[in-house]
């Protein structure tokens, strides 16, 4: 058991060295620039051993892209906490969770670079990443919507997509409609718009008729994320 136990850590300790490892490629190189050889000189390991954990480099980027560490996974107990007590919360569960989301992406550029796959052709590791940060928003939104007879998936879709091309604009040093997307005045301002159009959304969940929130049935404590 102690030797089972002693490999389980060496594993976990060679994974995040490739894991790290993989960051600073990207973040250096940009995802075009991402392979095994890299990746695996980067990390001091043979890249034997990074087919032997991931089956190659589009299995080492689908495990980043789904390790939590670009968007977040909630279990059950979080979930239960988060899930609003009013109906006026879905909006400030939804603008805080794209607002932190993209600032994150914003300050770390391996995680912006990881946005860029879904505009780069005919690349399988692109392809690759672009299919798995796609799950993976997918899930975060089927956790976060607790909201019964709208499209969530369609509204995040237009909401995501936009908060996707500029945080890739950012980086590009562009603007979009005369907005510094380089400067924290600009981000400030797009993170308005964007709590505006979720507390609207909100309201108008909250009038029709067709449409259910799934309220905390307990006085639960907010969680702060």
């Amino acid at each position: 058991m102690e030797k089972d136990e002693k490999v389980r850590r060496n594993r976990a300790k060679t994974t995040q060295r490739i894991v790290e490892a993989l960051e600073e490629v990207i973040a250096e190189r940009g995802l075009e620039g991402v392979g095994v050889n890299r990746v695996a000189e980067k990390a001091n390991v043979s890249k034997v051993l990074i087919y032997r954990y991931f089956g190659g480099m589009e299995g080492l980027m689908e495990y980043y892209v789904k390790m939590g560490k670009l968007f977040p996974v909630f279990n059950p107990a979080v979930l239960d906490q988060i899930r609003p007590l009013h109906d006026s919360d879905v909006a400030r569960i939804w603008y805080r969770q794209v607002i932190q989301t993209y600032r994150y992406f914003r300050t770390f550029k391996a995680a912006r670079e990881v946005l860029k796959a879904s505009v780069i052709e005919n690349d399988s590791i692109a392809e690759t990443t672009a299919r798995a940060q796609d799950e993976e928003m997918t899930r975060l939104v089927e956790q976060l919507s607790f909201v019964q007879g709208a499209d969530t998936q369609a509204i995040s879709a237009v909401i995501l997509g936009a908060m996707n091309y500029l945080t890739i604009m950012a980086q590009n040093d562009r603007t979009m409609i005369s907005i510094d997307l380089r400067s924290e005045e600009g981000w400030k301002r797009v993170e308005s718009a964007v709590k505006t159009i979720y507390i609207a959304l909100n309201r108008m969940a909250s009038q029709a008729k067709e449409v259910n929130l799934e309220l905390q049935s307990a006085q639960l404590p907010m969680a702060q994320w």
